[in-house]
C-alpha cells in the first residue's frame, strides 16, 4: 500500500476530527458563490451534523453510540460499524437496526452511503484481475482504517436520454477517460444527485448504467479526495433549510441539512491505485447493480424510521382535533402505520433470507424483498401524504407563524382559538411540525421518496429481471398436465 495515497492516521472518532479533514482546497458552490469553509457555511455546515451522527455525536442513547463502532481485528483498529463486513444474516440485520435508529435519533435520512459503495465493491472486486482487486483491497482498508466519509457519485448526466453515452453530441456527458498514461487516467464529464459530498473526505465514482463493448472509455470506477485539483461541486440549494425562520417552524431541518451536487470533473487526474475497474462493461454494470442494492437496503432501514414520525404526528394531530374514533381517520392512521411496517418487515426479511457471495462470503441483501420494500415505498409516499392532510384539515397550511407565538398577546389567541381536545398551544405546536414536514420538507422528501436509490422503474425492472419465476410457473404447468390427461390424479366419479 502506498503510504503517500493511503496514509495511515488515527481514525476519525469526533467532530473536531471530522470538521477538520473537510477543512482542504475543496472547490464548493452555494448559489453561486464559492464557499471557502463547509464548515462555516451557514447551510452546509448543517450537513456535517448528519456525518457527526454517524460518529455518535448528539446521541444520548449510550448503547446506540456503543454500536457505531467495533474492533477490527484485521486493520487492529476501531472503526465504523457501518464499515464491518457482513457475513451473515444477523450482520445485516444489525446493519438495519443501525440506520434505522440513527435516523430516528437524529429526525432525517441516514444512509451510510460509503459503506454501500464499498460493500458492493468488495463483492464485484473478487471477480477482478489482480491489479485491480490490490487497488480496491488497499483503498478500502484505508477508507475503513482511517473511518473516513464517502459520497457516491453514481448517475450521469446524461444528455439525451434517447442515445447511448457513446453517441452523445458531447461526450462529457457521461464520465469518461479523455488520456491516459503510466501514471494514471485523466477523466472529464459530469454526475448529477451526488449527496453529502461538499461535506465528504472522498468521493467514490460508479459508472451510471449498462454499457457496451465499444464503451470502454466510460466503463471505469475509481476514488478521488474531494479537494482533488480539478473537481467542481455544484451545490443545489437546501429550500426548506432557508425558510425555516427558527428552531419552532424548522426543528429537522434546521438540525441537519442534506444537500446534493453537480459533480464536474474538468480534467481530473486519477492515479492508477485508484482506479478499480477499466474498459471492463459487464463488471462495470456488475458494480452498478450491486451498488443499487446496497443503496436501497439502506432505503428501506431509513425510510421506515422516518415513516415511524408520520404514523406519529399524524396519530397525535387525530386526537388534539378530537377525530381519533372517526373510522376514516382510523383508516388513514392505518394507512400511514402499513406504509411503515410493510418497509420494515422487507428490510427485516432481506436480512434475513440474505443470498451469501461465492467468492467473498459477504452476505447480500435479499434482493426480491430489497426492491420490494423500495418499490411500495416510493408508490405510496404520497398516499402517506394525502392522509397526514385528510387527517389535519386545513390548519396543515393556514396556522399562524412561530413568529405571532412568540408576541404575547397573539399568543393569548392562538392559545383561546386553536384550542380543541387539547390546549391550543400544544395543538398549534403539532400543526407547525406538520406544516414542516409537508411544506418545508414536502417537496424535497417528496423527490427524494419517488427518486432517490433508484426511481420506482427502476426497482421494477430489477424485480422483474431477478424474481425467480420457475415455482410459479411450474404451479400452473402441473395444472396444465392434468388438463391434458398426462398426470391424472385418482377418478372416484365411478366409485370402488
Amino acid at each position: 500500500m502506498s503510504l503517500d495515497l493511503y496514509p495511515i492516521k488515527e481514525p476519525i472518532t469526533n467532530l473536531h476530527e471530522y470538521k477538520e479533514s473537510i477543512r482542504d482546497s475543496r472547490t464548493v458552490y452555494y448559489r453561486g458563490k464559492k464557499v471557502n469553509d463547509v464548515t462555516e457555511h451557514p447551510i452546509l455546515r448543517l450537513g456535517i451534523n448528519q456525518g457527526a451522527y454517524f460518529l455518535g455525536e448528539n446521541i444520548e442513547d449510550e448503547k446506540l453510540k456503543e454500536r457505531l463502532y467495533y474492533y477490527d481485528s484485521e486493520l487492529k483498529a476501531k472503526i465504523s460499524s457501518f464499515y464491518k463486513v457482513p457475513q451473515s444474516s444477523s450482520d445485516l440485520y444489525e446493519r438495519f437496526r443501525l440506520t434505522y435508529d440513527l435516523t430516528k435519533a437524529s429526525g432525517g435520512l441516514m444512509p451510510h452511503i460509503g459503506s454501500d459503495a464499498l460493500n458492493a465493491a468488495r463483492i464485484v472486486s473478487g471477480d477482478l484481475d489482480k491489479k485491480y482487486k490490490d487497488n480496491f483491497t488497499n483503498y478500502a482498508q484505508y477508507v475503513s482504517r482511517n473511518n473516513l466519509f464517502l459520497a457516491g457519485a453514481q448517475i450521469d448526466v446524461k444528455g439525451n436520454r434517447s442515445v447511448r453515452p457513446s453517441e452523445q453530441e458531447d461526450p462529457d456527458l457521461y464520465v469518461h477517460v479523455t488520456d491516459e498514461n503510466k501514471n494514471g487516467v485523466v477523466v472529464r464529464g459530469a454526475k448529477i444527485h451526488t449527496s453529502a459530498s461538499m461535506i465528504a473526505n472522498e468521493i467514490f465514482v460508479f459508472p451510471g448504467r449498462a454499457l457496451q463493448a465499444n464503451e470502454g472509455e466510460y466503463a471505469i470506477a475509481f476514488a478521488v479526495p474531494v479537494n482533488t485539483k480539478g473537481l467542481r461541486l455544484i451545490c443545489r440549494p437546501a429550500i426548506g433549510t432557508e425558510a425555516a425562520q427558527n428552531d419552532m417552524e424548522g426543528v429537522r431541518v434546521r438540525r441537519i441539512a442534506f444537500v446534493d451536487s453537480l459533480t464536474i470533473f474538468d480534467n481530473v487526474f486519477v492515479p492508477w491505485e485508484r482506479v478499480f475497474i477499466y474498459k471492463d462493461p459487464m463488471r462495470a454494470g456488475k458494480l452498478a447493480l450491486m451498488f443499487a442494492l446496497w443503496h436501497r437496503f439502506s432505503a428501506v432501514s431509513y425510510r421506515a424510521a422516518l415513516a415511524e414520525y408520520f404514523v406519529g404526528l399524524g396519530k397525535l394531530i387525530a386526537e388534539a382535533n378530537g377525530v381519533d374514533r372517526a373510522p376514516h381517520i382510523q383508516k388513514d392512521v392505518v394507512d400511514l402505520l402499513s406504509f411503515t411496517e410493510i418497509q420494515k418487515i422487507c428490510a427485516k426479511i432481506a436480512a434475513y433470507e440474505c443470498i451469501k457471495d461465492e467468492n467473498t462470503g459477504i452476505a447480500i441483501p435479499n434482493p426480491i424483498y430489497t426492491n420490494i420494500g423500495k418499490l411500495y415505498s416510493n408508490d405510496n409516499y404520497l398516499n402517506t401524504m394525502r392522509s397526514l392532510i385528510d387527517i389535519a384539515g386545513g390548519l396543515a397550511i393556514t396556522a399562524p407563524s412561530a413568529d405571532d407565538y412568540y408576541d404575547e398577546t397573539l399568543r393569548k389567541d392562538i392559545d383561546k382559538y386553536l384550542s380543541a381536545a387539547i390546549p391550543g398551544n400544544d395543538r398549534f405546536k403539532l400543526f407547525l411540525l406538520l406544516r414542516e414536514t409537508i411544506v418545508l420538507m414536502g417537496g424535497e422528501e417528496e423527490v427524494m421518496h419517488m427518486h432517490a436509490e433508484g426511481s420506482a422503474r427502476a426497482s421494477l425492472m430489477e424485480l422483474y429481471r431477478t424474481y425467480d419465476f420457475d415455482g410459479p410457473e411450474s404451479l400452473v404447468n402441473q395444472l396444465l398436465l392434468r388438463m391434458r390427461g398426462e398426470d391424472r390424479v385418482a377418478d372416484y366419479s365411478q366409485g370402488s
